[in-house]
């Protein structure tokens, strides 16, 4: 306990990382053995775990073992990692956090639109609405909008409230963006599809963990558009964050995105019919003009909130 409370704010999240990731390996064969017995006679957990031809996706298992395990640690460990003074201290109710939230999702809605709006110009996406009545869409939308603000309240808490933070303490604002930044793009992408029949697998976790680390250095190039485009909207959210000296403004560009994003898988069909480098997937993340209206976005924050960077702790100043 006294090494892991001598180290450096910023180092606490590796060494966090990495404990996660072995505890993790550790407990999985065990949450397998008690998973497999209603294999495949319980319909409930069949459906759960897609069970399909005697196997099914433990990827998908260890992912939310290490969410659970990462929880855990993050509690027992809440005092050494000063949880409450960084990841929190960002979503005080301040005189304008609701602007800032409003602000937010606003810009983000709007800038994303356009992007929406360039894409059917150019025939890269084609209205298709998936709903069976207007009620249903409704319904759908709304859905997705409480799923928006929920992803986005828990990411900007977990990278720009805790990570960032931690990282500031440490190093200058610059390197603090980028670093937390390409942790917030890289995560993304730690994940496997690892199929595994019942049975004890001793190192299944050992397993997963080997194999996300191989698909993003083997797939680096295939995933690079996005991993820069996830990057840039770190970088931007770091920057609202600094900018507006709390979360409200980050959490509303980011639940703006997340909305719009999925409300066009409803709403779209993505034809492709130009590079994908040029516009993308069905993100605004992956293409070259999603860059650009990422950066645009940089200097639209600038300019609406006239907040000078002085500190380097920004939800600790008040």
């Amino acid at each position: 306990m006294k090494f892991f409370d001598n180290l450096k704010q910023s180092n606490k999240f590796f060494v966090l990382f990495l404990f996660t990731l072995f505890l993790s390996s550790l407990i999985a064969p065990f949450i397998k053995t008690l998973l497999d017995p209603f294999l495949p006679s319980n319909h409930f957990m069949v459906d759960l775990l897609n069970f399909k031809h005697g196997s099914y996706d433990f990827g998908r298992v260890m992912r939310r073992i290490i969410m659970a395990v990462a929880i855990l640690l993050i509690f027992l460990f809440r005092k050494s990692l000063m949880i409450n003074a960084y990841a929190f201290a960002g979503i005080r109710n301040t005189d304008r956090c609701w602007e800032h939230l409003k602000i937010g999702f606003l810009l983000g809605t709007g800038i994303f639109i356009l992007y929406t709006a360039f894409s059917c110009v150019n025939d890269n996406m084609t209205l298709d609405i998936d709903a069976k009545s207007p009620g249903d869409l409704i319904l759908k939308l709304t859905g997705i909008l409480f799923v928006a603000f929920l992803v986005a309240f828990i990411e900007e808490v977990i990278f720009r409230g805790f990570i960032l933070q931690s990282l500031l303490k440490d190093m200058g604002i610059v390197s603090a963006i980028c670093i937390s930044s390409l942790i917030f793009s890289i995560l993304h992408f730690f994940k496997t599809k690892l199929l595994v029949s019942t049975g004890i697998h001793l190192f299944v976790g050992f397993t997963v963990i080997y194999q996300s680390f191989k698909n993003i250095i083997i797939n680096f190039t295939g995933i690079l558009p996005s991993v820069i485009g996830i990057f840039l909207i770190g970088v931007v959210l770091s920057y609202a964050c600094i900018r507006t000296k709390s979360l409200y403004l980050a959490i509303g560009l980011h639940a703006g995105w997340i909305f719009i994003a999925k409300t066009n898988t409803v709403l779209f069909d993505q034809v492709r019919t130009s590079s994908k480098w040029l516009y993308g997937d069905s993100t605004v993340a992956t293409g070259l003009i999603g860059w650009i209206l990422l950066i645009i976005t940089f200097f639209l924050i600038r300019s609406i909130t006239k907040v000078s960077i002085n500190g380097k702790n920004f939800a600790r100043i008040s």
